[in-house]
C-alpha cells in the first residue's frame, strides 16, 4: 500500500481516506470478473473535497476513478490508483420539484424511488440493480432497464449537472438554446460546440440506428437543431471526462393504471419472431426470459413442459378497460403462437411478476457449470427489433457450433439481448475463442446498424471494440474530446479511450 499517498489525501480532503489491505481488497472488485486493487479510497463529504482530490491528482499525474455501488458488469469503476466513493456521504436527495429531482451521485436508485413515489412521481430508468445501484453509476453507464422501451434511457432524463474536471476545476452544464451564450459557460464548452458543429453530419450518419446505445461517447445527443446539451456528453462516459457531483433529472407522474401479462412461447425463436407484432400495440415494456434462466415447471402452475421462453408485456394508461382491451387485441393477434400464463393490473401482483424478470441478472452472476461461468462480453448487443429473430438464430447456431452452454434474456422490445456463453477463464484457448466469437458477433451487429453496448457500459471488456462500431473518423473525435476534458488521461484510465494507442 502507498501510505505517503494516503497521508497526502488526508491533508487535503475532509472525508475518510482508506488504504488498509482489507478496504483495498473490498474495492478491488465489482460485479465483473475483473480484479484491480486501488492504492487509496477517498470518501468525499462534498464537491470541494472532490475538487481538491482531483487538483492534487492532476498535479501529480495520478489517475482518479469514481465509484458508486460497484454494480458495473465490465470493470468500469475499478482502478489501481485513487478511487472516489460517493456512497458514504454524497448520497443525498437535494430537492424534489414538480417535474425534476436534484440528487448527489451516491444516492441509491431504490431510495430515490421510494421518496418520489410518496409524491406520485418516478424516474423511469429501472435497471435490475435498482435496489442498490446509484444515480451516479446510472449516468456513467446511461442505464436503462425494463421500462426504457416506453420512456427512454438515463440520458433522456439528464437535465443539469455539476462536474469536476480532471484539473480540479468545476462547471455547471445544462441545455443551451442560444448558441451566442455558449462562451458564457467555459472554454471547454465552446471548444466542444465548435468541434461537434463542424462534424454534425458525420455524427448523425455514423451512429447506430437503435433506441439504446452506451458505446463510446454519445455525441449524437449533444447537439441538434433545438439546442446544445453538453450535460448529455457525460451520460455513458464512465467517468472518463469528469466527475459528476450533483445532477438534476426529469421525473414523471406515475401512470394511473398498468396491465402486465406474461406470455409463454415454445422457444426463444418463436418469441423473438413475434416481437415486432407485439410492438405494434405500443407496450412500455417488452422483456424476455429464455429457458436457460428458468425452470418451466417451477415458474407458475400454468406452465407446461412445452413452454421454453417467456415474454413480459406491460401497457400503461388512464383507463383499465382500455388497457385490458389493448392487451386482448394483442393476445388475439398472436393467435396460437403463445399461452397467457399470467395477467395482472394490481400493483402488488405486477411487482411480484417483475421481480422474476429482474432477478435474472442475479441468477446469471451466480451461475456456474463446473469451472465455467457466464462471461460478459457479447451480453449487451442491440439490433433493431425487426432483425432480432435472425440475430437470435445466428447466436444459437454459434453456440451449437462451438459446443457452448449459454444464458439468454433481455429487453427484446428494444432489440437488446443479454446473452453470455459459459467460459472457463482459466483456459487460454477458451478466452481466445471468446474473443474470436465476440469480434465476429460485433461485426455482424455493426453491419446491421446496431451497437455492441446497449446499457451495461464498455468498461474494460469492450473498450478495444469501440472503434469497430464508429470507424476512424468518429473515433478520432472521441480522442479529441478526451484530450479536451482530460489532457493527462488520468480520469478512469483504460475505459473508453486507451492512452497507449494514441
Amino acid at each position: 500500500m502507498d501510505a505517503p499517498l494516503a497521508d497526502e489525501l488526508v491533508r487535503i480532503a475532509r472525508g475518510e481516506i482508506l488504504h488498509d489491505n482489507w478496504s483495498r481488497k473490498i474495492y478491488s472488485v465489482d460485479a465483473s470478473h475483473y480484479t484491480i486493487t486501488p492504492t487509496a479510497i477517498t470518501c468525499p463529504v462534498d464537491e470541494y473535497d472532490v475538487e481538491k482530490i482531483c487538483h492534487y491528482a492532476f498535479s501529480k499525474n495520478i489517475p482518479v476513478a469514481a465509484r458508486g455501488a460497484g454494480t458495473g458488469l465490465l470493470g468500469q469503476s475499478l482502478s489501481s490508483s485513487i478511487l472516489i466513493d460517493f456512497t458514504r456521504h454524497m448520497n443525498k436527495i437535494i430537492e424534489i420539484g414538480t417535474d425534476y429531482a436534484i440528487v448527489q451521485p451516491g444516492i441509491v436508485k431504490g431510495i430515490l424511488d421510494k421518496e418520489l413515489k410518496k409524491k406520485g412521481k418516478f424516474l423511469p430508468p429501472d435497471p435490475a440493480s435498482s435496489n442498490y445501484c446509484t444515480i451516479g453509476g446510472m449516468i456513467a453507464n446511461n442505464s436503462s432497464g425494463v421500462h426504457c422501451l416506453g420512456y427512454g434511457n438515463t440520458i433522456e432524463f439528464l437535465q443539469e449537472i455539476y462536474v469536476v474536471y480532471s484539473d480540479g476545476s468545476s462547471g455547471f452544464l445544462s441545455t443551451i438554446t442560444d448558441s451566442n451564450k455558449i462562451d458564457d459557460h467555459n472554454n471547454k464548452m465552446l471548444a466542444l460546440f465548435n468541434l461537434l458543429s463542424s462534424h454534425s453530419k458525420m455524427i448523425q450518419k455514423g451512429y447506430p440506428k437503435v433506441t439504446k446505445n452506451s458505446c463510446g461517447y454519445r455525441l449524437d445527443t449533444v447537439l441538434n437543431s433545438q439546442g446544445f446539451y453538453p450535460q448529455k456528453l457525460f451520460a455513458a462516459s464512465e467517468g472518463t471526462l469528469g466527475i459528476i457531483t450533483s445532477a438534476k433529472v426529469k421525473i414523471l407522474d406515475i401512470p394511473l393504471y398498468r396491465y402486465l401479462m406474461v406470455l409463454g412461447f415454445k422457444d426463444v425463436l418463436s418469441a423473438t419472431f413475434n416481437v415486432p407484432l407485439i410492438l405494434r400495440f405500443l407496450p412500455v415494456a417488452l422483456e424476455m426470459l429464455d429457458h436457460t434462466l428458468f425452470d418451466p415447471r417451477q415458474t407458475t402452475k400454468q406452465v407446461s413442459d412445452n413452454i421454453g421462453c417467456l415474454l413480459f408485456v406491460e401497457f400503461v394508461g388512464n383507463s383499465v378497460s382500455k388497457l385490458e382491451s389493448k392487451a386482448k387485441e394483442c393476445r388475439d393477434s398472436l393467435s396460437y403462437e403463445c399461452k397467457v400464463l399470467e395477467a395482472a393490473s394490481d400493483e402488488k401482483s405486477i411487482l411480484q411478476i417483475w421481480e422474476a424478470r429482474k432477478s435474472a441478472l442475479n441468477d446469471v452472476l451466480k451461475l456456474t457449470v463446473g469451472s465455467r461461468r457466464p462471461i460478459g462480453l457479447i451480453e449487451d448487443t442491440v439490433v433493431t427489433p425487426d432483425l432480432l429473430y435472425h440475430y437470435t438464430q445466428y447466436l444459437l447456431q454459434m453456440y451449437i457450433e462451438n459446443k457452448l452452454d449459454y444464458v439468454m434474456y433481455g429487453h427484446v422490445g428494444n432489440g437488446n439481448l443479454h446473452t453470455r456463453p459459459l467460459i472457463n477463464m482459466d483456459s487460454h484457448s477458451e478466452i481466445e475463442l471468446m474473443d474470436r466469437l465476440a469480434y465476429k458477433t460485433f461485426k455482424r451487429v455493426v453491419n446491421a446498424g446496431g451497437t455492441i453496448t446497449g446499457e451495461h457500459g464498455d468498461g474494460l471488456a469492450r473498450v478495444k471494440f469501440i472503434k469497430l462500431v464508429y470507424g476512424d473518423h468518429i473515433f478520432s473525435l472521441f480522442v479529441r474530446i478526451k484530450k479536451l476534458f482530460d489532457p493527462k488521461f488520468i480520469m478512469n484510465p483504460g475505459k473508453k479511450i486507451v492512452l497507449n494507442n494514441y
